[in-house]
C-alpha cells in the first residue's frame, strides 16, 4: 500500500478504536450506575463510587458525563431503549384473547423496576428548571404512550369494549396507574398482582360498557354501491346498488344517520379487464344515503365538479372538503350542500397535467390545516402531500395561495389520508409501484414550515391501494382496494388480516 494512504488506513482505524473504547467506557458506567441504584436503592452515589464499580478514573467519567445526573439521565435513557425494543418486538394480541391474559403479556413487557420510575419521577421534578430535560421527558412520554396505544386498543377489542374517551387519553390512563402500582409494591404482599389489579381496573373504567361497533361502510366503484361489512365476521350487506355514477369518498353523518358520498359521474368509457375508466365529463357530485330508510338525496348537484375523489367533514360544522382529480382542486360547502367555495387550485403547478391531480383530503379544524395528495402519473413516483390553510386568506386566488406547503414529494402514488392527532401521525394509502407502492404509510405531522419526516411503511402488498379508515379505538385501520378487498391492519405491528375479498372494484371507506 502506498504510504500516504497507508496513513489515512491507519488514522481511521485508531479513530474507530477510540470510538469504539469511548462508547464501552460510556456503557459500563451506565451499568455500574444500574448495579449501584438496585444495591443503594437510592439516587445519590457518588462519582468515585461509579469509577469504583466501572473500573475506571474519574477522568473517564469526565470524558463521559458532567455529573451524576448526567449519568442517571443517560441510565433512563438506556431503560427506556429497552422497553420500546421490547414493545416493538411483541405480537399484537390474537382476537378473542381472554382480557386477564393479554392484560398479563403486556405487563411482561412493561418493566416492573421501580427505579426507573423513580428515576423518571425525579427527573419530572427537576424539568421544571431544565427546558432540555422537559424537552426530552415530553418526548419519551409521547413515544411511550404512541407504542402503547395500540395494545391498549387490542386489549379493550380482546374483551369487545371501546374507549369512552379517547385512546391517547385512556392510554395515559394506562400508564399512570401502572405507575403507580410499581411505586407502591414495595408496600404490599404481593406486587404482582397490585400491577395486573390496577391495569385491569384502569382499562374496565375507562371503557364504554357497550360492545364495540365493527361496522364498515365500503363504496363499490364499477357497479356503483354501497355495501355494509361487519369486519369481525366479513359478513356483507348490500345497501345501494346499480348507482349509474362511480361513488369514490364517503363519511358518516352520525348526527343525521347518513353516509354522504362523492363520486365522479358517468366514466367516459367502459371498464376494461376490471381498470379504471376515464373521467372528464364534468358530472360528479356528491349524494346522501340514509341508513334508517335507504332514501338517497342530492347534496351537491351533479356537474358542480368534475370527479369527487376522497370526502372529509368537519363534525363541528357539518362541512365537507373534497378532492376534484380531473379538475385539479380541492372545494368546500356547508352541510347542506351550498356555497361551494374552491379552496385550491393546482392546475399549472406541476411540470405536468397529471402531477396537477388532487385525489386525497384531510381536515384538521383544531389546528386549522388542509390536506390533500397530489398523485402523478400512474406508478410514477411523482406523488405529493400539501398542506394549507384552512382558510382561504381573504382576497386570495385558490390558484395562487401563498401559505401551501410542499410535505412529501416523489411517494409512489399517494391516494388517500386520515390524521391521527392524538398522536400527531398522518397515514396514507398509496397504489404506486412496489415496494413502496401498494401500502399504507405514516409518518409524523411537521411543525408549519418544516418538510415532512421520514415515511414509514405500515403495510405492504394491497392490489391497488384506495380507501382508509382508522379504528382509533383499537388500534387498526382499515384498508380498501381496487381489487376487491377490505383488510384489517395492526396499527403496532403492521400485520394484515383479510376482512372482505372477491367483491366488485371498492374505493372509500369508512367506519360506522
Amino acid at each position: 500500500m502506498h504510504p500516504k494512504l497507508m496513513g489515512v488506513f491507519m488514522r481511521e482505524v485508531t479513530m474507530n478504536e477510540t470510538v469504539r473504547r469511548r462508547s464501552n467506557t460510556r456503557a459500563r458506567l451506565i451499568e455500574a450506575a444500574e448495579s449501584l441504584l438496585a444495591e443503594a436503592g437510592m439516587l445519590s452515589f457518588s462519582i468515585d463510587a461509579v469509577c469504583k464499580q466501572a473500573g475506571f478514573t474519574r477522568g473517564a467519567f469526565y470524558s463521559n458525563f458532567g455529573s451524576i445526573n448526567d449519568l442517571l439521565f443517560a441510565l433512563y435513557e438506556h431503560k427506556t431503549r429497552i422497553l420500546f425494543d421490547e414493545l416493538s418486538a411483541m405480537p399484537p394480541f390474537e382476537p378473542g384473547i381472554d382480557l386477564e391474559k393479554a392484560v398479563e403479556r403486556l405487563l411482561d413487557a412493561v418493566p416492573s423496576d421501580a427505579n426507573w420510575y423513580a428515576l423518571r419521577a425525579v427527573f419530572a421534578l427537576q424539568s421544571q428548571g431544565s427546558n432540555d430535560i422537559e424537552q426530552a421527558l415530553h418526548e419519551h412520554s409521547r413515544d411511550l404512550q404512541d407504542r402503547l396505544m395500540p395494545f391498549v386498543g387490542s386489549l379493550l377489542d380482546a374483551a369487545g369494549l371501546a374507549p369512552a374517551i379517547s385512546l391517547a387519553e385512556t392510554t395515559q390512563i394506562v400508564i399512570a396507574a401502572h405507575v403507580g402500582a410499581v411505586l407502591q409494591g414495595a408496600l404490599v404482599e404481593n406486587k404482582d398482582e397490585l400491577r395486573r389489579n390496577s391495569m385491569l381496573s384502569a382499562l374496565h373504567g375507562a371503557a364504554d360498557l357497550e360492545p364495540a361497533d365493527r361496522t364498515l361502510y365500503a363504496l363499490s366503484a364499477v357497479p356503483g354501491g354501497i355495501l355494509k361489512v361487519d369486519t369481525a365476521s366479513g359478513d356483507t350487506a348490500t345497501l345501494v346498488e346499480s348507482l349509474s355514477v362511480v361513488p369514490d369518498g364517503v363519511v358518516l353523518d352520525r348526527e343525521n344517520k347518513e353516509l354522504v358520498f362523492t363520486h365522479m359521474g358517468e366514466p367516459d368509457e367502459e371498464p376494461v379487464n376490471g381498470s379504471e375508466p376515464p373521467f372528464y365529463q364534468r358530472n360528479g357530485g356528491i349524494r346522501a344515503l340514509s341508513l334508517e330508510t335507504g332514501a338517497i338525496r342530492t347534496v351537491v348537484e351533479d356537474g358542480a365538479f368534475t370527479t369527487g375523489k376522497q370526502l372529509a367533514r368537519d363534525a363541528a360544522t357539518g362541512r365537507l372538503y373534497w378532492s376534484d382529480r380531473e379538475d385539479h382542486g380541492v372545494y368546500r360547502c356547508e352541510a347542506d350542500g351550498s356555497n361551494i367555495t374552491a379552496l385550491v387550485r393546482t392546475s399549472g403547478s406541476t411540470p405536468s397535467e397529471i402531477e396537477d391531480q388532487c385525489v386525497g383530503v384531510a381536515v384538521d379544524a383544531v389546528n386549522g390545516y388542509l390536506y390533500w395528495t397530489q398523485k402523478g402519473e400512474a406508478k410514477g413516483g411523482q406523488g405529493r402531500i400539501l398542506r394549507a390553510g384552512l382558510e382561504l386568506p381573504e382576497g386570495a386566488d385558490p390558484a395562487q395561495r401563498t401559505d401551501i406547503e410542499l410535505l412529501w414529494e416523489n411517494l409512489p402514488e399517494p391516494i388517500d389520508l386520515e390524521l391521527e392527532l392524538d398522536s400527531n401521525l398522518l397515514y396514507w394509502t398509496d397504489r404506486g409501484a412496489e415496494p413502496d407502492g401498494n401500502t399504507l404509510n405514516r409518518a409524523q405531522i411537521p411543525a408549519a414550515g418544516d418538510r415532512g419526516s421520514v415515511v414509514e411503511v405500515v403495510a405492504r402488498g394491497f392490489k391497488e391501494a384506495i380507501g382508509l379508515a382508522l379504528d382509533h379505538g383499537r388500534g387498526v385501520a382499515f384498508v380498501s382496494d381496487l381489487g376487491g378487498h377490505v383488510y384489517e391492519v395492526s396499527l403496532a405491528s403492521g400485520q394484515v388480516r383479510v376482512v372482505l375479498s372477491g367483491s366488485a372494484m371498492l374505493t372509500g371507506v369508512v367506519l360506522g
